[in-house]
């Protein structure tokens, strides 16, 4: 039984890297910044002939599905543009990338978008995948004797890097619980499928991780899932970015990259075909796609004050949790697209 994620299979792009796990945001890289151009409430002119650089992640994600469908070259074209597709990158990897000027959008999480605010970046959040937090959580071995999350005490828990993903479910899931983190036995494993191998072969007795690997844990032969981020209210939300020169030099082209991503993810809404199809044309074994698809694709949405709040609320919680000594100033962090007309 294959228990890993597949790698999407595409061409190699931009330096041959790759894409898509976690979301960035950003901040000030040029102070001509893009959300006071927001604030202005201009629009921009509807012709813009501007090429688009995306970056993906390998595997599915809504970008490599939006490319597929056409979707964001469609709301693109509409306006005079265009978009040039350039990966697979792994996501640290795409937001350098992105950085040093060869890409001009990517996605990142919101953990990301809190480490870059702390210090100057070239990045600026545009649209958040907003969902219900099942895609994210905790499978436990059946024969570890872990029936509430209050059991976790005690027991050995692996989570990828320290403040990551992992940990921000581990830790939301005990904070809901009452639980002292200090009461379990925190695994670092950085390599999330080798978290999952960790949990296959009885190395720790529970796996805090998301997406296929949350969905690769649960094949594993007696574990059971303990909670998920939708039972805790966490929210750690995927994030679209692009960099401050294009926000600032093609407005429009922002707006119509989000307006096909949002289209992309009504769709996929609408009918859960079309991601099983594309995972299984992307080679992923049919009984992970068929978990997969079960979680909540989400919706695409703009950062306004309504989303920013929740994101903050976030931030809030990785200060509780030690990953961070205070929330940083996210104003000049990202843009309420909307207001970019288009």
């Amino acid at each position: 039984m294959k228990l890993l994620p597949q790698v999407r299979k595409r061409s190699l792009g931009v330096g041959g890297v790759a894409i898509l796990t976690a979301l960035a945001l950003a901040a000030c890289g040029s102070d001509s910044d893009s959300a006071a151009t927001a604030a202005t409430g201009s629009s921009p002119s509807q012709g813009d002939s501007a090429v688009a650089r995306v970056g993906y992640f390998g595997g599915t994600s809504l970008w490599t599905l939006a490319e597929d469908s056409n979707a964001v070259s469609d709301a693109l074209k509409s306006i005079g543009g265009s978009v040039q597709w350039n990966g697979p990158f792994a996501p640290v990897e795409a937001s350098e990338a992105a950085k040093a000027g060869r890409i001009d959008f990517t996605s990142n999480s919101v953990a990301t978008f809190f480490n870059e605010a702390d210090s100057a970046s070239p990045l600026v959040a545009f649209a958040a995948i907003r969902n219900s937090g099942d895609n994210q959580g905790i499978v436990v071995r059946n024969q570890a004797g872990i029936a509430t999350v209050a059991d976790l005490a005690g027991k050995r828990v692996a989570v990828s890097t320290p403040g990551s993903t992992g940990e921000y479910v581990l830790r939301a899931a005990l904070e809901s619980a009452s639980v002292p983190a200090t009461d379990v036995k925190t695994v670092y494993i950085a390599n999330p499928a080798d978290g999952v191998s960790a949990l296959a072969s009885g190395d720790v007795d529970a796996l805090a991780t998301w997406d296929n690997f949350f969905a690769s844990a649960q094949l594993i032969k007696d574990t059971t899932v303990l909670t998920t981020n939708a039972q805790t209210s966490a929210r750690n939300w995927s994030l679209f970015v692009v960099t401050r020169s294009f926000l600032d030099a093609h407005p429009a082209s922002v707006k119509a990259v989000f307006d096909g991503l949002a289209n992309q993810a009504q769709q996929i809404r609408a009918d859960r075909e079309l991601e099983r199809k594309a995972r299984l044309a992307d080679g992923q074994p049919a009984n992970l796609v068929d978990l997969v698809v079960g979680f909540d694709p989400g919706e695409v949405v703009a950062i306004n004050d309504e989303v920013l709040a929740q994101i903050k609320e976030v931030g809030e919680q990785t200060v509780r949790f030690g990953f961070r000594k205070s929330l940083p100033d996210l104003s000049k962090n990202y843009v309420d697209v909307t207001s970019l007309g288009g």
